[in-house]
């Protein structure tokens, strides 16, 4: 039997080796638990948390983004004009600017044309508000001089916004457009040249 002394410093010895291990094993848990909250973080991104595209959302192990919420459900409100609400719509104009009839075209089963059929009025009718077409208007400016009876000759000062006279250029109507074009829709200047 081992002297108690023996036995005692045996114990010590063991007690330091293993709180040198657990010490070993500690740092290594910390290490794992901090891998692990990376990967979980990782994981878990999706378009609708990051900046990645919806493309890596079905990427195996990635959490999918939550679902939008639908409409109509209970407690949401329904798409439309509310209850209550004031209502808006466009008029039936009693007076149109143009009225285009439209006639069946082609030949009944009886085999006769219809164009020779007798018309039995209007079956139905629809408006449609539309804005007419623009189209470019080339406006010449002529400056005018005269000649006062003293001999002097007098000019006609050139309207404002024009340019040298012999020259070409664009009104401030179209410059306007092409201003809002470019920066009410954000229209590059290349293609709004060319529109």
């Amino acid at each position: 039997m081992m002297p108690a002394i023996a036995l005692i410093a045996l114990q010590g010895q063991l007690i330091a080796m293993l709180a040198a291990q657990n010490a070993v094993l500690a740092a290594r848990v910390a290490e794992l638990e901090e891998r692990l909250a990376r990967l979980e973080r990782a994981a878990s991104r999706n378009s609708g948390n990051s900046s990645l595209p919806p493309s890596m959302d079905d990427q195996p192990g990635r959490t999918p983004p939550p679902g939008k919420p639908q409409r109509g459900r209970r407690g949401k409100r329904n798409p439309g004009k509310q209850p209550g609400a004031p209502g808006s719509h466009l008029a039936w104009s009693e007076n149109p600017d143009r009225t285009v009839p439209h006639f069946p075209r082609g030949a009944c089963a009886c085999g006769a044309d219809l164009a020779g059929a007798a018309d039995l009025g209007v079956a139905a009718s629809h408006q449609e508000v539309e804005i007419p077409e623009m189209a470019a208007a080339v406006i010449q400016h002529d400056v005018h001089e005269v000649a006062c009876r003293c001999g002097r000759v007098h000019r006609a000062p050139a309207p404002a916004g024009t340019g040298v006279p012999g020259t070409v250029t664009y009104g401030i109507s179209l410059q306007a457009w092409c201003v809002y074009l470019m920066a009410a829709h954000r229209h590059p200047g290349a293609p709004a040249a060319r529109s």
